[in-house]
């Protein structure tokens, strides 16, 4: 049995009551031994048996009963995920943190999302979660500029690393492919049984040695992370069987050991051109993130709030809050979501709809986040901010889209 006691803060509590009803929901589930729910200051304390329990029955519990359990979400970048399962790894090392609800890692972003109770996770308990599964995460600062940079320069040397491999293993491999075109295609009538009198089955020994040691080292490490560290086979540990039992084969068959044909050129190019895929993959991933980054870039920086007393006051965009009046003058993007309350004017929406043409906007029409304000002055009330605009949504389905 292996017990951990958490602070839950809980939202939606209105009278004693209530609390008696969380702390009977919480008490009930399988696993918690204690449960004590104060009203009066929205937290709670549980003891519960980690083995038989986790932190997201907690948490669907305490929603089934009319309630919210509070939740900060932290986002981490993962590098060295080659498929879905490893993905599943990292997800379930985790989960398996003391104090985190949820995890959820995107394999085609290489994101990964965790939403933990606050103040009982820090970051580095994240970094050191992936490193124990065997990957590599990528340690940014505090300042979302560093983070993003952070992610930028891992993504870039993941695909310069892929390029090189796959130069390195096309350059040896290309005798090989024409070896096996000249057996196939020409009847073996240009390629001679020995090259200075050196066996032509050495020379591809030779050949396939290298990119078999340089290629296929990534695909061994990464099988013996997900078969020693996480008990689970991915798309590396076949790849490391087929071609190194293709080479094996072959070496024992040139060594006289066995009788039967040379699949050096097997060997070869099965890593060859998986590493070609994993160098179109990484490039791919890097150009739908500058897509998605490109079209948060077109958010506002500011907007202008009018106060009560009727002045204007430029604040940073992520200082609005819902309910905030803001000001929008001619060529000026409108800041976040909202309803106009007053003014006229046309709206330039292509960047959300692809139509060219502004749209005229009156009193209590809504207008989008980002989009640009022609030729009128708007007064704008805020419906909607921060990850629950428009733009925001539509970053988040295309990130989900990929998963």
């Amino acid at each position: 049995m292996s017990e951990h006691h958490v602070r839950l803060d809980i939202r939606g509590m209105s009278c004693a009551n209530c609390s008696t009803t969380v702390e009977s929901v919480v008490t009930g589930l399988d696993g918690v031994t204690e449960a004590s729910i104060n009203y009066a200051t929205d937290e709670g304390i549980v003891t519960y048996d980690t083995e038989q329990l986790s932190l997201r029955e907690v948490r669907d519990a305490i929603d089934d009963a009319g309630y919210e359990l509070v939740t900060e979400r932290a986002t981490v970048t993962v590098s060295d995920m080659s498929c879905a399962n490893c993905a599943e790894a990292n997800e379930t090392a985790l989960e398996a943190i003391p104090g985190v609800v949820d995890a959820s890692v995107n394999y085609a972003t290489d994101e990964g999302t965790v939403w933990y109770l606050p103040g009982e996770v820090d970051q580095s308990a994240i970094y050191d979660a992936i490193e124990a599964a065997g990957y590599s995460p990528v340690r940014e600062q505090s300042d979302d500029e560093s983070a993003t940079d952070a992610r930028d320069a891992a993504r870039d040397a993941e695909t310069r690393e892929q390029l090189r491999r796959t130069l390195f293993g096309a350059v040896l491999s290309a005798p090989l492919l024409f070896f096996l075109a000249d057996t196939f295609l020409l009847g073996g009538s240009v390629v001679p049984d020995s090259v200075f009198g050196v066996e032509i089955g050495w020379v591809e020994f030779a050949l396939a040695t290298p990119v078999q040691a340089v290629l296929g080292w990534s695909f061994y490490k990464n099988s013996y992370k997900a078969l020693v560290k996480n008990g689970r086979a991915n798309m590396d540990v076949l790849i490391a069987l087929g071609s190194t039992t293709a080479y094996v084969y072959s070496v024992a068959v040139l060594s006289g050991l066995i009788a039967g044909g040379l699949y050096f050129d097997t060997a070869a190019l099965i890593l060859v051109f998986i590493t070609l895929g994993n160098y179109l993959e990484a490039r791919s991933k890097g150009q739908a993130g500058e897509a998605l980054r490109s079209l948060l870039e077109m958010e506002a920086d500011t907007a202008t709030v009018v106060r009560e007393d009727g002045s204007d006051e430029e604040i940073p965009l992520e200082e609005v809050a819902v309910g905030d009046r803001m000001r929008v003058r001619p060529g000026e993007q409108i800041p976040t979501d909202g309803v106009v309350i007053e003014g006229q004017s046309a709206v330039d929406e292509s960047m959300v709809t692809g139509e060219s043409v502004p749209v005229e906007k009156t009193e209590g029409d809504e207008v989008v986040g980002s989009t640009i304000n022609e030729n009128g002055v708007l007064l704008v009330e805020a419906t909607k901010v921060g990850a629950d605009t428009a733009l925001q949504q539509i970053v988040e389905t295309v990130k989900q889209a990929q998963s």
